[in-house]
């Protein structure tokens, strides 16, 4: 019955004009109101909506941002025709935007219930309980659940009817499978009695199982009395309610029959059809029409050509392919009627859902086939002659009996909750039942040794972090069949439709057909249906820690060794992985590491076919539809990376989702998705040659690592010269460690592209929480470094034609480093070094080996490659490429800081003004560095004499890309000791030298310096969007005002503060003292807005940074200390600020890039990005250039600042900060008066007295009756003393993110007072300074160490007082005379 919902659920997907939105949609408030949210909807095309439980919306439309704006100041785009195909824009303008409705979050933590035969936790550590208790068939324990959730849900919650759907669900599936035995009792008297006399109101789910089991448990006359019973209830829940479970696709077709006629009085007398009337195999006409509307017939698929290869090295990875063994297991579907086109598309999906249900069987294959061939042989025993798989298949067998012994444990106690009440398997137990033992081991086997041979040994390798990977590989698996099981057929779609209509004619006009509730999930759908199983937290620690037990009691091995006396050969089985505690930052943290042995062997032997989840696609992606549905066919998947246990973002994106507002989102992912790639075999063949040979060229990690060991100190040398040695030792074996992780990496990247080396493959992509896509296949894709991008070319070619030559010229160029010189330049570098890349091309290994002295040497590799083939062709303008050319952008988020501000001067540095060469910003940065640095030698600096010449491009190039995305100023120093340390390997100290560290702070503050006289108008923005942050986190919402006051008036916080959704489950009524109210009160004004703003591509974004606090789990292999979010806990305000400039900017350039690829999909274009890297065919790039241009003008016409600000102010109205004033300041002064008056003492703290009374006065003065402005404007609090005292230089503006070129306290200081002033005036302000930079990657938000470096140049934190004041937002920085428009004539824009 499962089998015929959700079939080819997909909705059309337009590509129309294209346009940008409002940035923002609206406020996304908590709210109280229990009222569903609107259905209607203005977009035309639907998403599927996400449904689950704990995520249930419960939401009101809200004042929006554009109503802060008059039509004047929020103009819609300028004509759209030259952008769109289509007449009319698609979507919403920017000018009238929808608003975003969000599911409640209350003030509180949800309840957490204490654990009684392992049943306990949160809600929706309960309801994930349940779940797993439903799929393993514990229906007693899966009712225990549901009645403990039952006493902590208030009746109305529609979280407790979704339970109770599930369960009712279960059970009746229980009783039909046994229908002689079942009695309908039972189920009535879970519905009277666990619901009815609960208060819980039912829905058409309930009814329609309940209906259910009346068609089939009774009959005669008492079945029909109780299907009118419960069909009058459905009545009396009105039309929509009655019409859902009458076209419910639940009912088999006899039941559906049987339904209608019992309600002859309604309806007329049904029509005949059977169930196999509606299943349509993909063969007929009218399955293979469901199947091209919902996307699994699109696009052509590649022809693939077979090539026979040698050896075992990729069966892992054709096994799990085993769609490529058609004669075996997938058969060609020759009957099918269509074209050949739809028939290869067809073939392909059917071979890439076998690749994803097969994965974990794969690898046990591969595993036994290396032993037997060893068992074969007569070779057993000895590690030296074993493979890698044969010893995983020994540790595999060996560990399946523990692991069996545990599942037997785990079923008796589960047998006996009340004997075993206080035992951990019946908290894990239920979820471990979820798999066999065989699945359960191979798992463990697969994911550890994978895990731990990649692992650095001083990071990744922690038990804690062990544990949640292997539990997460676990919840994979278990979703994976749960999703296999639930195959898509095309039968639930036409129930559906058809019953819809047959009852439009036989209602007699009651009801009419309406396409626009077709297939809706949340009224036809059970939740479990569309609930994946999710494993708490404290869960997957335990069972991850259980199977990490059992692995290292299995994981042996024998090693040899000879007696250098006797000759005689010793063996000796040893663990192969040891479990011990060491010490990080001062704490003891359980780790794993390898035998040494096994490290060698793994460095010497191909980890072969072990990573098999989240492989390249063999068929397009599914297109995006949901939350959850997209990507692969068969894994779970989300479009958006969180962080895990982060909910809020997942809120926001659903609400989103549901309006159709990330429709172009969806849209921009499935035109990234639908570039087909392939392996380019020229560069496959000399990389595996190469690394064969253990040659360390080109990056490629050498066969043998040697890395020299430091000489030890003579004996008796001092303390220092010994700690000096020490510390020398570290780095070697950490840097020995790292080279050894790298190349087993590599290894697995070579494995799969050997795997995919005669495939047409595909790459699907989600984004991450600011919307920069991705691509979700981890160890091979285009994102990767050089070896990655080396391998892979596009699948599909075009013919190069005269501009597309000229391309690959300056392409090859540009990869080998000369990309610093005109377009004409780059040609005639390629040109006058042609007869190098015919060798490099025709003697990749065996010639001069030019192209290993390129910056990128493999890509360069590909295209000497191509450009070889193309010009021995017959006409080279004919030559069809599928080779991929890079246009860069220069530094990236530099380009958007001066297109915001409209910084000449920035945009000019960062070729946004049109020059006739491009201009490098690090070239310009490292000559400034150099000027003044000899200008100090000159002056004998020692430290600058040593530097001179050597400051290089490289050395200052990290430095400056990612200073505008908030490097700190230890963390630039340490980019600058890395390429110190490479530059100079044999570093000695001398007079005024002292350490490389020390020589590393000195360029980087000189960086700096640089970075602060190239630019100007970044600092502004920078300022600017520091200071609204600063605000928001420190800021309480107008929820949690008025439930502040409520709680105040009427002492009873407790009850205030407690979510509406959630009941009091103790039997006595709990008495709070006046202390714990104060305390509860106090507890009130926690700071948990987080700052979230919306793209121009209409996604909301969350960051997601909070106080997350740390829980210690006991679990069989040590205790664990584990994070738990919650998205009730207050926010990280040095996270949040010092992370948002960077993201806001992240955010616009991703909608930049999701921009331009929507418009190459229209155009035809083949299009791949690497965030700011935009690649596409040679012959295609004038095309691409003029289309980046064009979306990046359209984005920065707007102001985006200015409706930043709006979004600001809409969102959070109502609210009130926190403000920092200084203690010498006047307004400090008497504020400190007043509250002595007042309070008996100069108090610096804001009381939540004072926020009330300060919130009541801002409500006075917003009133329409002038006798309440009046008493307002009357009233003396801080807020109004300060207001009156018009001192901007009192307020003290935290900025946690360092600006651009970090400019000195007294220039900040100066910028914060004119911006105060411009806020208190109302006046926009200008910049007293020049300063600025730019960047690609996010530094890792980390405190700064506490260095002399680090604490340079701070000012000394003030005294402070703190006050409340209404939440608003500085003025928008003045922006400059830069004219966005001319960049379309830079040619060095992107290049």
């Amino acid at each position: 019955r499962r089998g015929r919902r959700n079939a080819f659920q997909r909705p059309s997907v337009s590509f129309d004009q294209l346009i940008l939105p409002w940035l923002c949609p609206a406020q996304l408030r908590w709210a109280a109101s229990t009222a569903p949210p609107p259905t209607t909807s203005s977009n035309s095309t639907k998403r599927t909506p996400f449904r689950r439980a704990s995520l249930r919306t419960e939401s009101r439309s809200i004042y929006t941002a554009v109503d802060a704006l008059s039509p004047s100041t929020a103009p819609p785009f300028a004509s759209l025709s030259q952008w769109g195909t289509s007449s009319e824009p698609r979507g919403l303008s920017w000018a009238t935007p929808q608003s975003i409705l969000v599911n409640q979050v209350s003030l509180a933590a949800p309840p957490r219930l204490r654990f009684e035969k392992g049943i306990g936790g949160d809600p929706l550590e309960l309801t994930q309980n349940l779940h797993a208790c439903i799929r393993v068939g514990r229906l007693d324990r899966a009712a225990a659940i549901v009645r403990r959730l039952t006493t902590v849900y208030n009746p109305s919650a529609t979280e407790i009817l979704d339970v109770h759907n599930v369960y009712l669900r279960a059970k009746l599936e229980a009783m039909l499978q046994d229908p002689v035995n079942s009695k309908m009792r039972d189920l009535e008297d879970w519905y009277d009695n666990d619901m009815v006399h609960k208060g819980i109101e039912p829905d058409d789910r309930t009814l329609v199982a309940m209906i259910q089991g009346a068609l089939s448990l009774l009959h005669g006359e008492a079945r029909d009395q109780a299907v009118g019973k419960y069909m009058d209830i459905a009545k009396n829940l009105g039309p929509d309610v009655e019409y859902a479970v009458n076209s419910s696709p639940e009912f088999t077709e006899e039941e559906w029959d049987t339904l209608i006629r019992v309600q002859a009085e309604d309806y007329d007398e049904p029509p005949v059809m059977t169930d196999e009337d509606l299943s349509s195999p993909i063969s007929t006409p009218g399955g293979r029409e469901i199947a091209i509307e919902h996307g699994f017939m699109k696009d052509p698929a590649t022809e693939i050509r077979e090539i026979p290869q040698k050896g075992q090295g990729m069966e892992t990875l054709k096994q799990a392919l085993s769609a490529f063994d058609p004669s075996n297991v997938i058969p060609y579907p020759h009957d099918m009627e269509g074209s050949q086109e739809e028939k290869d598309t067809a073939y392909a999906v059917m071979r890439q859902i076998h690749l994803e249900e097969t994965a974990v069987d794969a690898s046990v294959a591969r595993w036994k086939h290396d032993n037997d061939e060893l068992t074969r042989l007569g070779i057993h025993g000895a590690l030296k002659t074993k493979s890698m798989g044969a010893l995983m298949w020994e540790w595999y067998t060996t560990m399946i009996p523990l692991v069996q012994k545990e599942l037997l444990a785990v079923k008796k106690t589960l047998a006996s909750e009340t004997t075993y009440k206080n035992s951990d398997r019946l908290v894990y137990g239920t979820y471990l039942e979820l798999f066999d033992a065989k699945t359960l081991s191979a798992i463990t086997v697969k994911s550890l040794v994978e895990e731990l041979a990649t692992a650095e040994r001083a990071n990744n390798n922690k038990v804690s972090n062990l544990t949640f990977k292997l539990a997460s590989a676990l919840e994979l698996e278990c979703n994976v069949k749960t999703a296999v099981s639930r195959q898509p057929s095309t039968a639930g779609v036409k129930q559906s439709l058809r019953r819809q209509k047959v009852l439009a004619k036989l209602s007699r006009g009651k009801f009419k057909f309406d396409p626009s509730k077709r297939h809706k999930p949340e009224s036809t759908q059970p939740s479990d249906v569309v609930t994946e199983i999710v494993f708490p937290r404290h869960v997957k620690v335990k069972i991850g820690a259980l199977l990490i037990e059992k692995f290292l009691q299995s994981a042996k091995l024998t090693v040899t060794r000879e007696d250098p006396k006797t000759g005689e050969t010793l063996s000796s089985v040893q663990p192969a992985y040891a479990h011990s505690n060491v010490h990080i930052r001062g704490k003891s943290v359980g780790v794993l590491t390898l035998h040494k042995e096994l490290m060698l062997m793994l460095t010497r032997e191909p980890l072969r076919g072990q990573s098999t989840f989240r492989l390249p696609m063999v068929a397009e992606p599914k297109p995006w539809k949901s939350f959850n549905k997209g990507g692969y066919y068969r894994y779970p998947t989300k479009v958006v990376r969180m962080k895990d246990g982060d909910e809020s973002q997942a809120r926001y994106a659903i609400s989103a989702i549901q309006k159709g507002d990330m429709d172009q989102i969806f849209e921009g992912l499935d035109a990234l998705g639908r570039v087909p790639w392939q392996i380019n075999k020229d560069v496959f063949k000399v990389m595996i040659h190469a690394w064969n040979a253990g040659e360390g060229i080109g990056e490629l990690v050498p066969g043998n690592i040697e890395v020299p060991r430091p000489a030890e100190p003579r004996p008796g040398a001092p303390v220092v010269e010994r700690m000096q040695y020490q510390k020398a030792v570290k780095e070697a074996n950490e840097k020995k460690d790292g080279l050894h992780s790298k190349r087993c990496f590599q290894n697995l990247q070579l494995e799969m592209a050997r795997a995919y080396l005669d495939e047409t493959i595909y790459y699907p992509h989600n984004i991450d929480f600011r919307g920069r896509a991705y691509p979700i296949p981890p160890i091979l894709n285009h994102m990767g470094a050089d070896i990655a991008r080396g391998l892979l070319k596009f699948a599909k070619g075009r013919e190069l034609g005269s501009v597309g030559l000229k391309w690959l010229k300056i392409h090859l160029a540009n990869l080998y480093g000369f990309d610093k010189a005109s377009l004409l330049e780059r040609e005639e570098f390629t040109m006058e070094n042609l007869n190098h890349v015919y060798d490099s091309a025709t003697n990749p290994l065996s010639g001069a080996r030019w192209w290993l002295k390129a910056e990128d040497p493999w890509q360069c590799l590909a295209c000497c490659f191509e450009l070889r083939n193309a010009l021995d062709s017959p006409d080279p303008s004919r030559y069809v490429s599928s080779f991929p050319v890079h246009q860069d952008g220069t530094c990236n988020g530099l380009q958007h800081y001066a297109a915001l501000g409209g910084d000449k001067n920035g945009a000019t540095q960062v070729n946004l003004e049109p020059s006739d060469r491009p201009q490098d910003i690090y070239t310009g940065v490292a000559e400034l560095v150099k000027a003044q640095i000899t200008k100090a030698a000159k002056d004998g600096h020692a430290m600058s004499k040593f530097l001179e010449g050597k400051i290089t491009r490289k050395v200052v190039k990290r430095t400056v890309m990612t200073n505008v995305y908030g490097v700190t100023f230890e963390g630039a120093r340490l980019q600058v000791l890395e390429e110190l340390k490479d530059a100079m390997p044999n570093f000695q100290k001398s007079d005024g030298v002292p350490s490389l560290g020390s020589v590393a702070a000195f360029v980087a503050k000189h960086i700096f310096d640089a970075l602060g006289k190239i630019f100007n108008g970044a600092q502004d923005i920078q300022l600017w969007l520091g200071a609204c942050a600063s605000r928001i986190t420190t800021s309480v919402t107008v929820e949690q005002i008025e439930k502040l006051r409520k709680a105040v008036a009427s002492g009873k916080g407790h009850e205030v503060f407690a979510n509406p959704k959630y009941q009091d489950g103790t039997k006595q009524k709990k008495i709070y003292t006046a202390a714990q109210e104060a305390n509860l009160q106090e507890s009130a004004m926690d700071f948990k807005s987080s700052v979230i703003w919306t793209t121009p591509l209409r996604m909301p974004v969350v960051q997601p940074y909070r106080k997350v606090q740390t829980v210690h789990i006991k679990t069989a292999l040590q205790s664990l200390a584990i994070l738990d979010p919650r998205t009730s806990d207050a926010v990280s305000k040095r996270k949040q600020l010092q992370a948002f400039p960077p993201n806001f900017i992240h955010s616009l350039d991703a909608t930049h890039m999701l921009l331009s690829a929507l418009k190459c999909s229209e155009k035809g274009l083949t299009f791949a990005a690497v965030h700011d890297s935009f690649w596409t065919h040679p012959a295609d790039v004038p095309k691409l250039n003029e289309i980046l241009r064009d979306a990046f003008v359209r984005m920065h016409s707007e102001d985006i600042i200015g409706r930043l600000a709006a979004e600001f102010k809409a969102r959070y109205a109502g609210s009130m900060y926190l403000a920092e004033l200084k203690l010498d300041s006047a307004a400090a002064q008497q504020i400190l008066d007043l509250r002595k008056e007042t309070r008996g003492r100069r108090a610096r703290k804001a009381s939540y007295s004072e926020l009330l009374l300060d919130a009541e006065r801002r409500r006075l003065l917003q009133s329409e009756d002038a006798e309440k402005r009046k008493r307002g404007q009357e009233m003396v609090t801080p807020a109004s003393v300060y207001e009156a005292a018009q001192d901007a230089s009192a307020m003290i503006t935290e900025v946690q993110q360092p600006l651009i070129g970090q400019p000195t306290p007294e220039l900040m200081e100066e910028m914060q007072e004119k911006m105060m002033s411009a806020e208190l005036s109302g006046m926009d302000f200008e910049s007293p300074a020049d300063v600025a930079d730019e960047a690609e990657e996010a530094e890792e938000d980390t405190e700064p160490k506490n260095t002399k470096a680090a604490r340079k140049g701070k000012a000394p934190n003030p005294q402070k007082v703190f006050i409340w004041l209404p939440l608003t937002f500085p003025p928008v920085p003045k922006k400059g005379d830069f004219d966005v428009r001319r960049l379309k004539e830079s040619k060095y824009f992107f290049s």
